[in-house]
């Protein structure tokens, strides 16, 4: 008994520790060495650039280019992203987003300001932060600190869709960053309160709606789950379950 209970636990960390299958679009933003796509960098989590420019020769002689104040000032987590001419940055809470244009004197291309319940801050334990944003698909995905994943049409930065992981009036909040695997976007719960609710959700790319809660976890419902976190599966092109 002891040792079929012991091969299912295995069976079901395997699951959750299995590589999401590469999203093609993604993986070839991620091909070419100006962008940087992902928070990342690539699907194995190397973050390191192929770019050589700045060198062990040079990077002494480095000197402030310009500079772009978010004008939130709070912990700054998450890096930018950039793809072709254009450099995407967020803020801590409320979770501000802004497209820069790099070719053009880094002007402001347009500006994302989602409303958030200022009762949100006092559930977040470390901070306000926000670990980034993810681009794939012609979007920009952006998980609010309310747990509202959000795409925005990255020429634009008008709303795509947007879906709700859970209730921070349960004293569930969110900080992270999203994978984006071959169809789904998945949550990784770090940062998902209340104790023992560390989950990951998923959503797809190109669609709206619900999130589905796969696994034990902090869910949809904003409810707390087992301490192996859980998994929520929704579509990253409609943002349907």
């Amino acid at each position: 008994m002891r040792k079929s209970a012991f091969a299912g636990a295995l069976v079901a960390s395997a699951v959750l520790v299995a590589p999401a299958m590469a999203n093609d679009s993604t993986q070839k933003c991620i091909s070419d060495a100006n962008n940087w796509c992902i928070q990342q960098h690539d699907y194995a989590g190397h973050r390191y650039s192929q770019l050589d420019q700045i060198n062990t020769k040079n990077a002494g002689s480095l000197q402030v280019a310009w500079t772009f104040a978010t004008g939130v000032l709070r912990g700054h987590e998450g890096s930018p992203i950039v793809v072709g001419s254009t450099m995407y940055l967020h803020t801590t809470f409320p979770n501000i987003v802004y497209a820069l244009n790099l070719d053009d004197e880094n002007k402001i291309i347009w500006k994302y300001e989602p409303k958030q319940d200022p009762s949100v801050i006092p559930v977040m334990c470390c901070d306000t932060v926000n670990r980034g944003l993810q681009y794939a698909d012609g979007k920009v995905f952006l998980h609010q600190a309310d747990t509202t994943l959000v795409a925005l049409d990255a020429k634009t930065g008008k709303e795509v869709w947007k879906a709700v992981n859970a209730d921070p009036k349960r004293g569930v909040v969110d900080s992270n960053c999203r994978v984006h695997g071959i169809s789904n976007l998945y949550i990784g719960g770090s940062s998902v309160f209340p104790m023992g609710g560390a989950g990951v959700a998923g959503a797809a790319a190109g669609v709206g709606g619900d999130l589905d809660l796969l696994a034990g976890g902090a869910g949809a419902d904003g409810g707390g789950g087992g301490a192996a976190g859980g998994a929520i599966s929704i579509n990253a092109g409609s943002g349907t379950g």
